[in-house]
């Protein structure tokens, strides 16, 4: 048994690997399907990485490659485990029907959290 490890990695190769019904808590936090490129500085300003949220196959490609990967993350949750999967507006409603409402059922959904950032109007 493992307690809290943190594994660095290609998700659904680790995944794959995993023992069933395994984990306690998914935080999920895939790209947003945006379109953007993104470029972030972390520590000092000479360290920026970047990465691509464009998908050449638009949204039935980007959903079949998040779909692939919760399926994996469904077999290794236990039945008393939770899932948070981060998304936001640009696929949200795609991801809700096909994929959390067919894998975990649409009965197990237990709520939406929103975020509210400071100056937006309510």
């Amino acid at each position: 048994m493992c307690i809290n490890k943190l594994i660095l990695g290609d998700n659904l190769e680790i995944l794959r690997a995993m023992d069933s019904e395994t984990v306690d808590l998914i935080y999920l936090d895939p790209p947003f399907f945006s379109n953007r490129t993104y470029e972030v500085i972390w520590g000092d300003e000479g360290e920026v990485r970047s990465f691509q949220d464009r998908w050449a196959g638009g949204i039935d490609h980007y959903i079949a490659w998040l779909k692939e990967r919760v399926i994996e993350m469904h077999r290794v949750l236990k039945p008393t485990g939770s899932i948070f999967l981060h998304c936001d507006w640009h696929a949200d409603a795609y991801i809700r029907v096909e994929i959390p409402d067919k894998i975990f059922g649409k009965s197990n959904f237990r709520n939406e959290i929103i975020w509210c950032y400071a100056g937006q109007a309510m």
